[in-house]
């Protein structure tokens, strides 16, 4: 399993909190470990559920209390774990194959939490908002760009062929999307080839689109930043990072103050590659 930097802060510090508790990672202390994170996502639970911690501090002493379950080994942790995690995180990996990604985020993680069968897990849980927790940790969410003083990095990727997408790649460019994505992006794709100037861009392998990032076709709402995807095997080569600044630099162009990230998936990616924030839920 790979995790994303936050991710393993939060698998790190669940194993604090552990060893000072129950002395086995259960999954309520990678939950916790996500409330003290307080960062990206993970801060917007804290705020939104503030007496959180101390309710699951107070329930693990109830639930886990006469525990004498040995546990078991699993090589993200120094110490034991117990079978309810090792499901845990199979549980988030899955989500991440079922989405098309290469690394395990907190919303994976969450969603292993939140859909676990154990019984101890499903206690713990009991009569909390979980349904709250899972749509501000686990869905899609909207981000932010601030754009005022953008400018291109330097660090783009100059080995793969990038162009504006012209007219007679419309066929290859729907074809990719079925095939990678399938058709929920197709309409903006088709509304960005109605434009003079098409708000795409591709790249290339040869003769053949590996990825693509637009901007201004999703509803034809203009300042909203993508759809973008990548072929998944070419997603560590900078090819999607390239692709996202080459969308951000022609909207800098145009004016935009800022660009919306609509439902931006891998919050850490954007985060990350272009200072991307999280537009908080109301």
């Amino acid at each position: 399993m790979k995790f994303t930097d936050r991710s393993k802060r939060i698998l790190k510090n669940a194993e604090d909190v552990a060893r000072q508790t129950t002395g086995l990672v259960y999954p309520v202390h990678i939950l916790l470990a996500m409330l003290e994170e307080k960062t990206g996502v993970c801060a917007e639970l804290n705020m939104s559920y503030p007496r959180l911690n101390e309710v699951l501090h107070a329930r693990i002493e109830v639930i886990y209390r006469v525990d004498s379950v040995e546990g078991t080994i699993i090589p993200l942790f120094t110490m034991n774990a117990s079978e309810a995690t090792k499901q845990m995180l199979e549980i988030a990996e899955q989500r991440m194959h079922r989405y098309g990604q290469l690394v395990i985020n907190e919303g994976h993680l969450a969603d292993g939490i939140f859909r676990s069968t154990d019984p101890k897990t499903r206690e713990i849980l009991k009569g909390l908002d979980v349904e709250g927790m899972h749509h501000i940790v686990c869905t899609a969410r909207d981000m932010v760009v601030h754009l005022r003083n953008y400018t291109l990095p330097s660090e783009l990727n100059t080995q793969t062929t990038f162009r504006r997408a012209q007219l007679l790649d419309h066929a290859a460019l729907i074809d990719f999307v079925k095939t990678h994505f399938g058709a929920g992006w197709l309409e903006s794709i088709d509304n960005g080839f109605t434009y003079e100037e098409i708000p795409i861009f591709l790249a290339f392998e040869g003769e053949n689109i590996i990825g693509f990032a637009s901007f201004d076709v999703t509803r034809n709402r203009k300042g909203i930043f993508g759809p973008m995807g990548t072929q998944k095997t070419i997603r560590s080569h900078k090819v999607g990072y390239t692709l996202l600044h080459l969308a951000l630099n022609e909207m800098n162009d145009i004016g935009y103050e800022y660009a919306v990230l609509g439902e931006a998936g891998p919050l850490e990616f954007y985060e990350k590659a272009c200072g991307a924030v999280v537009i908080p839920r109301k």
